[in-house]
């Protein structure tokens, strides 16, 4: 890692820290407004809405950040040729599944799932912060989600203090996607017209590649979310409620992670020698490693009081779920170092196979943890699928690369003597 790197993942990280406060804000209001039963089912119309996302983005992310990061011209027209399909196939799926929600008869679980869609879809199209993000400009991102966020925040304070009609909490929502993606809309750097022939051959390129990864995407927004349609399944929506609110709180932190992570990987897939790229993801692994145990110590002491302070009593059985969940959370951070590293080598027929056997391993896990042991089996469950997917199912990948990877993580004194002599040098 280098300065540049460094800063970029400072703006990153306080960008995502922002978010967070946003998240916290807004989640928790509605969740105290309408309960954990309804908040169960706004839950499950925000990971319905999120898995159509992923669709929509076709598993190009990656491909349009490595492509960024080697050939700027060529991603920058790959990037303005995805506009059209994201939005066919979003709306394509959205639309059925809106009225699946409005059968709930419920009129404040489908006012918010409609301000839950127009939020993923504004996501769906943001292309522009990934090319922000791989040429090291993610202060841009930043500012803009802070307009967007701060905005937001203002307008969930009024509705609060003027005790309006929580539904109003729906603009806030649409809001903080929207602000920030017509800001980077606008700063995008405006390139020639693309003509017929090379859209067409994008787009080609962009759903063929897109079908080699877009399982493997999927099928990781499947297994991370599995469980949650498992609990309404198996548990009703008020246990959905409870969960989710556990699950916000022990994945809140990764912004940092994410961040750093982020911010590393033209260096992962820039760096020639694989020596040297391999060392860049180890000492990632350990850095990775270090902040978790610091952030699971600190939700072991002082989770299920931000749990009674921002969510209220009603969600106080979320706190015996939040240390096993952050566990999940460090294997699965973990688990996307191993996976960019993968992808360096270009082995996205393999994420794609291993994430689909990932999803049929899930199903029958949680379906039995969570019947025998409720909540805390889907919380476990979640751990075992995390762990899985990090170590064993990563190994079949090159003869054991990554197996190579985490035997290099492990060397400890190794790592800690790079990593303090980096420092000591800036």
């Amino acid at each position: 890692m280098n300065t540049r790197i460094l800063k970029n993942a400072a703006w990153m990280v306080s960008e995502k820290f922002i978010a967070i406060i946003g998240l916290f804000f807004v989640t928790s209001y509605v969740a105290k407004y309408v309960g954990p039963s309804v908040f169960g089912i706004i839950a499950l119309a925000t990971a319905t809405f999120q898995i159509i996302q992923i669709i929509a983005q076709l598993g190009n992310d990656n491909i349009i950040f490595k492509r960024v990061s080697k050939k700027k011209e060529s991603g920058l027209k790959l990037i303005k040729s995805t506009f059209l399909i994201r939005t066919i196939i979003y709306f394509s799926l959205s639309i059925p599944t809106l009225y699946y929600f409005y059968s709930y008869k419920n009129n404040i679980t489908f006012i918010f799932s409609i301000a839950i869609c127009i939020a993923c879809y504004f996501s769906s199209i943001d292309i522009y912060s990934i090319y922000n993000n791989a040429i090291l400009k993610s202060k841009i991102n930043t500012i803009a989600n802070i307009i967007g966020l701060s905005i937001g925040l203002v307008l969930q304070y009024t509705i609060a203090y003027n005790k309006l009609d929580p539904i109003y909490l729906t603009i806030p929502i649409i809001v903080v996607t929207f602000i920030p993606l017509s800001i980077r809309f606008y700063l995008f750097p405006k390139i020639s017209k693309i003509t017929r022939k090379n859209k067409s051959r994008y787009n080609k390129y962009i759903l063929l590649s897109g079908i080699s990864i877009v399982f493997s995407t999927l099928s990781i927004a499947i297994y991370t979310r599995i469980n949650q349609f498992m609990i309404s399944y198996l548990e009703g929506d008020y246990n959905l409620g409870i969960y989710s609110v556990a699950v916000t709180l022990s994945t809140a932190w990764v912004f940092i992670l994410t961040a750093i992570i982020n911010s590393t990987l033209p260096s992962i897939f820039g760096e020639k020698k694989e020596s040297k790229a391999a060392k860049v993801a180890a000492n990632l692994n350990v850095i990775v490693i270090i902040i978790s145990i610091t952030v699971l110590a600190f939700i072991y002491f002082f989770g299920s009081y931000f749990i009674n302070l921002l969510f209220g009593p009603s969600y106080a059985m979320a706190s015996e779920l939040l240390v096993i969940l952050c566990c999940s959370t460090i294997f699965a951070n973990l688990g996307t170092v191993s996976a960019r590293f993968i992808v360096r080598h270009s082995g996205y027929s393999f994420l794609s196979k291993k994430m689909f056997i990932m999803v049929l391993l899930s199903i029958p896990i949680s379906y039995t943890m969570i019947r025998i042991f409720g909540l805390k089996g889907a919380a476990y469950s979640v751990l075992v699928i995390e762990i899985l997917s990090l170590t064993i199912m990563n190994y079949f990948f090159k003869k054991g690369l990554i197996f190579n990877l985490h035997k290099e993580t492990l060397k400890l004194p190794k790592r800690f003597l790079e990593l303090t002599s980096y420092i000591r040098h800036k």
